[in-house]
């Protein structure tokens, strides 16, 4: 692996660098949505609205469980994923987050979200104050926490990666900052639909 950011030896130079990459990307998908597409555009279209519908559930505590045991699936998902590398440089988990980042400022730009907001966000900061960035940080953090867990290398011929490093401890608390960074979102957005 040859990007000396996003394959540095620091858990904490890996995140900044696909982070960095994550907020040019959703910024500008965000605008991008906002501005040229039509309001609700991918409303109950999607995988998540398929599998957890738009009931909002009888209490908080309900809301919050099946947010975070969904989001828990997608962090997982990118673990999986990271377990292959493309051509035996580029771990495949790196794309994952930045493909839900897209669709995320595509849903917040349409607000096409199962639940809608009562009018969907223009681009500022005040999406700080809404669950979905910290997810995304989180999907983000498992990616770079993961990044040389890879087993199987995608080349010209499919071989096995071997030996695999040991997680570090750094990689270990990268995974349960991701966690608590699930749990967290899902408790705000969780609020903030049964505040709707």
């Amino acid at each position: 692996m040859e990007n000396k950011y996003l394959f540095n030896d620091s858990i904490i130079v890996r995140f900044i660098s696909l982070f960095v990459i994550g907020e040019i990307l959703f910024t500008a998908v965000w605008y991008l949505s906002y501005y040229f597409l039509p309001e609700s555009i991918m409303q109950g279209k999607t995988g998540s609205a398929i599998i957890i519908g738009s009931d909002v559930a009888p209490t908080m505590l309900e809301e919050w469980g099946t947010i975070v045991m969904y989001n828990l699936g997608a962090l997982f998902l990118v673990f999986i994923v990271n377990l292959i590398r493309y051509r035996d440089r580029f771990p495949l988990g790196y794309i994952t987050p930045l493909g839900m980042i897209a669709l995320y400022a595509i849903f917040l730009g349409t607000n096409s979200f199962s639940i809608p907001m009562v009018e969907r966000m223009a681009p500022t900061l005040a999406v700080f104050d809404r669950g979905g960035p910290y997810e995304m940080m989180a999907f983000m953090l498992m990616a770079v926490a993961t990044y040389n867990q890879s087993r199987i290398a995608l080349t010209e011929e499919m071989h096995r990666i071997s030996p695999v490093p040991r997680l570090s401890l750094e990689q270990w608390v990268g995974i349960g900052v991701a966690i608590a960074l699930i749990l967290f979102a899902g408790w705000r957005e969780a609020a903030m639909i049964m505040a709707l």
